[in-house]
């Protein structure tokens, strides 16, 4: 590295962290206000599904036999059965339910149990169930009868008729076999993180190098101070590297502190990662157990995308008059970034090699991979050398737009 480079880096480091707001707002701001945000969504996620829970529904149901009654006191959940004594009440519950005020209607048929008994001589009798699937109440409730109750309630007519219970169960499934779940945990957990961490990683780069790039490209073009750089000895290459590597300096720690919020909110924001899954069990960047192997790789794969994103918004910033325009021509861009994020959370198809060739979107894919345990070195050496390849073909540029009058003087 020439001197006339460090001098610059320490010029463009200078600029940022001598000034306390830049310090605050690029460094700290992040950590602070990622891990209060994300606590509290976890903590009202956690409340709410928490409150579904426990919530206790009031099952409205009329001719409902002894027998079903006796099968939903007996069920896990807790329910509260409420008796229709009056057709005119119907219309009332259905009413209720359909503003959100009741959960679930039951409704027999007349001598339900005399059909059932004499179910040679008559018609299969049927059970109308009105719920509203809007409601988290009332659809939790509703798949409870469903999986549950009405399987048991079933099971007990076919055991009245055939005698036996093993009569109407040909075969057992996991009977006295607890391992049934075959799961790593490791892995269980590394799925989970990785449908949200590499697009907040991405989003976090990319944002942390875009505020500082616009200002210390097209801010000092806007100023006039970049016609007075470029007039001094210095190359004008070393300008545009100088400036380059110490946003991609700036943009790595300011993720840095992004991440430093995101592991600080994991206990209360674990269920915010896990889907918002019921499990008590929280998640962790430890619980990974990422050795040094993996933590080298997914430090490599952040540092490249770094690089791509730095490189991608200097070559918009040379472009534009001002800061004002590099945020317009900036804006596109960074939905493109999300989308390619966002995209590889919806895919559960095998990654294809190539795939990790693509810019930006190969990064995400191989952070993903690399938290669930599923890529190779070969393919992490892919995405490393495309994202290398594709910021030394924009560097290129910059360096010779550096060059070019007319766009650094805004003629």
């Amino acid at each position: 590295m020439s001197k006339e480079l460090i001098v610059v880096l320490k010029k463009e480091l200078k600029r940022v962290f001598s000034d306390k707001r830049m310090v605050f707002t690029t460094f700290i701001l992040p950590a602070v206000s990622i891990a209060l945000i994300y606590s509290v969504m976890g903590i009202m996620l956690s409340k709410y599904i928490d409150d579904v829970d426990t919530h206790i529904p009031n099952v409205y149901v009329q001719y409902a036999s002894d027998n079903f009654e006796n099968i939903v006191k007996n069920n896990e959940s807790k329910i509260n059965l409420v008796e229709i004594k009056n057709d005119n009440e119907i219309s009332h519950i259905k009413n209720g339910i359909l503003e959100g005020k009741k959960e679930l209607l039951i409704i027999f048929d007349k001598d339900f149990e005399n059909k059932i008994e004499n179910y040679k001589k008559f018609e299969r009798p049927n059970i109308l169930t009105f719920y509203n699937p809007s409601e988290e109440y009332s659809s939790k409730i509703m798949r409870v009868f469903n999986k549950d109750i009405f399987p048991k309630y079933e099971d007990s007519i076919m055991i009245r008729r055939l005698g036996n219970e093993k009569y109407i169960k040909p075969f057992d499934i996991n009977k006295e076999n607890e391992e049934n779940k075959l799961v790593d945990s490791k892995k269980a957990t590394g799925k989970d993180l990785g449908n949200l961490f590499p697009i907040l990683i991405s989003i976090f780069l990319f944002s942390g190098a875009m505020g500082v790039g616009m200002e210390s490209i097209a801010g000092e073009k806007e100023r006039g101070t970049m016609a007075t750089l470029l007039v001094t000895p210095v190359k004008r290459e070393v300008i545009a590297l100088g400036k380059i590597i110490s946003l991609g300096i700036i943009a790595f720690l300011s993720t840095f502190s992004a991440f430093v919020g995101i592991v600080a909110s994991m206990p209360f924001s674990s269920r915010i990662f896990s889907g918002g899954s019921s499990s008590s069990e929280v998640l962790s960047v430890a619980s990974l157990g990422f050795g040094i192997k993996e933590l080298a790789a997914l430090m490599l794969i952040m540092i490249t995308l770094v690089g791509v994103f730095v490189a991608l918004i200097s070559l918009i910033s040379v472009n534009a008059k001002s800061v004002k325009e590099a945020g317009t021509y900036i804006s596109p861009v960074y939905m493109i970034i999300m989308v390619a994020g966002f995209s590889t959370m919806f895919s559960n198809s095998a990654v294809k090699v190539w795939q990790y060739m693509i810019p930006v979107y190969g990064s995400v894919l191989s952070m993903k991979s690399l938290l669930n345990y599923d890529i190779s070195f070969l393919e992490i050496s892919i995405n490393l050398s495309s994202n290398i390849i594709f910021t030394a073909i924009l560097i290129y540029i910059i360096k010779n737009l550096f060059n070019n009058e007319r766009v650094m003087f805004n003629s």
